[in-house]
């Protein structure tokens, strides 16, 4: 009865030792949770995508969470502003939780903008298609014009981040002279 009795302890305080350790080590973050996030801050007229969300859980009542929101780069600053402050206390009072959101401003309606980004949307779905993208905008300067944006790719994306990059950069080039490519590569934390 003793020995019984000592693995029952034994084992209670092994459960409680590593429900309390794994979310400080860091384990994925509920799927449903990512998704009740992604679909507050999405349901605002003024955001016009989400990416680079990180959630830290340090146990119940202390959830942490970061995201980038893409604006439109033409809309007023301060309305902005105040919509991702809505934003922020909203996610604290319904999903109990500190939010820090930063906006991207991204522009809108520039045709010549959204064709490249079209272009080069359809060349990622050709290398693989859980590649996505974000952050998308063109620099003109006097000589050529720089292509800047981010990439996010799973962490266990079969391709080396380098290679990666260099191939988009080569198609990018060979399709639109002129263009050069200034790529960086996000390993996505949760599903987009």
């Amino acid at each position: 009865c003793g020995i019984l009795v000592g693995l029952f302890i034994f084992w209670t305080g092994v459960s409680a030792a590593k429900d309390t350790i794994s979310p400080l080590l860091g384990q994925a973050p509920d799927p449903d949770f990512v998704q009740q996030v992604n679909d507050i801050v999405m349901s605002y007229e003024g955001v016009i995508g989400i990416h680079d969300m990180i959630v830290h859980n340090y146990g119940p009542g202390r959830i942490l969470i970061s995201l980038h929101a893409e604006v439109p780069a033409d809309g007023d600053l301060l309305t902005m502003h105040d919509m991702i402050d809505v934003i922020e206390h909203r996610l604290r009072d319904t999903r109990h939780c500190s939010a820090v959101i930063h906006m991207d401003p991204v522009c809108v309606g520039d045709e010549e903008t959204e064709k490249l980004k079209e272009a080069v949307t359809g060349y990622l779905l050709e290398i693989n298609p859980c590649i996505t993208m974000h952050d998308f905008r063109i620099v003109k300067g006097p000589t050529h014009t720089n292509v800047i944006f981010d990439l996010a790719v799973p962490y266990d994306f079969p391709i080396p981040d380098e290679v990666l990059t260099q191939t988009v950069k080569e198609r990018i080039q060979r399709k639109h002279p002129g263009y050069y490519a200034v790529i960086e590569v996000d390993k996505q934390f949760t599903a987009p």
